[in-house]
């Protein structure tokens, strides 16, 4: 396989992988049959989605199984999922239809968008096409080259803009995807209506959406070569190993009305809705601190952001930590310091 057709391949297994990876719940665990081990939360995740890769369960195609492609994931059933997500009644998936829908609106969401997502020799269109966009933009891409993040993240905003649940967060009739109202900005919980907030009033995240934008660079630079400039425009991802972290060392608390007004999730922590103003203010602040946090860190060490980016001190640092305090505070479950009630399609 030529270099192109090998990270085309590569995009399809991680775009998929990205989009099923919100969190797993606190019981979930796949069986890795080759290492003989049971695998939870995102490691169990990430291998679950290789081994549904290699067995060609998102290709239409029977003769060339290991690609994603649109008609392969809008024929994806929740049971074909199911099966290989190893989900049973003992051992539940949080959002494990909702996972299925994301997948399905991909499939749909790259017919309709094939400026992004070019089709090659007449197929449908594929998650890797993606990078015949980015080599159409590049300086050279004969010779690596570069080119802004900016049309990488037009590819993953605009051109995804589709598979975001018609339920979210809406600005003049537009699914805004993980988008939120944030109350307090506009002082008062009648700001809240969700259908028809001010701009004043919405915080973008765009968890999923930053980490795949983190996750296709990886190997389009490893493989291909080419480089992506303006990488310091993405921020630190706001799921709740980063900011679990923050609550689990007292930096961030839950106001007492706040806390006496939550549900109880596993552990007896506090439980919320995603789109509720405590998660909504719980993720800005943790945007806010990441970037503080890595100033911090590279002071340390005497490094400048080229040298120590905002993606490795998540990779090897907040999330890692997020995780191990989680582990020792809360052993049974290793689950986050506030319960989010999700659809598996946020984090």
């Amino acid at each position: 396989l030529s270099n192109i057709e090998v990270t085309r391949r590569t995009l399809d297994l991680f775009v998929v992988s990205v989009l099923l990876d919100a969190g797993a719940g606190n019981v979930w665990s796949y069986h890795d049959a080759a290492n003989r081990q049971s695998i939870n939360r995102s490691e169990g995740l990430a291998v679950a989605s290789l081994d549904m890769f290699l067995a060609g369960i998102f290709s239409s195609d029977p003769e060339d199984p290991h690609r994603v492609d649109a008609q392969g994931l809008l024929s994806l059933t929740v049971d074909q999922l199911s099966t290989g997500l190893q989900v049973s009644d003992t051992n539940p998936l949080v959002g494990l239809e909702g996972r299925c829908s994301l997948l399905q609106r991909l499939g749909q969401t790259m017919l309709d968008s094939t400026m992004f997502f070019p089709t090659q020799n007449g197929l449908p269109p594929r998650p890797g096409n993606l990078l015949d966009y980015l080599l159409s933009q590049s300086s050279n891409p004969a010779a690596g080259g570069s080119v802004d993040l900016r049309h990488l993240w037009a590819v993953v905003i605009e051109g995804l803009a589709g598979i975001w649940p018609p339920t979210r967060t809406l600005l003049n009739g537009q699914s805004l995807g993980d988008v939120w109202v944030c109350p307090s900005l506009a002082g008062g919980p009648e700001a809240a209506a969700r259908s028809s907030p001010g701009v004043d009033q919405l915080v973008p995240f765009h968890k999923l959406s930053q980490w795949l934008t983190y996750s296709v660079m990886e190997p389009i630079t490893l493989i291909m070569g080419l480089t992506f400039d303006g990488v310091e425009h993405l921020t630190g991802l706001p799921e709740y190993r980063n900011g679990g972290l923050f609550v689990d060392l007292g930096v961030l608390e839950l106001k007492t009305a706040t806390l006496n007004a939550a549900g109880s999730g596993p552990d007896s922590v506090p439980s919320f809705n995603v789109d509720d103003p405590a998660v909504v203010e719980w993720r800005a602040l943790t945007v806010i601190l990441l970037d503080k946090t890595a100033e911090k860190v590279r002071g340390i060490f005497g490094l400048t952001s080229s040298q120590l980016p905002l993606a490795q001190i998540l990779e090897g640092g907040t999330w890692k930590a997020g995780r191990e305090i989680a582990q020792r505070l809360r052993p049974d479950t290793r689950g986050p310091p506030i319960a989010i009630i999700s659809d598996g399609t946020v984090f």
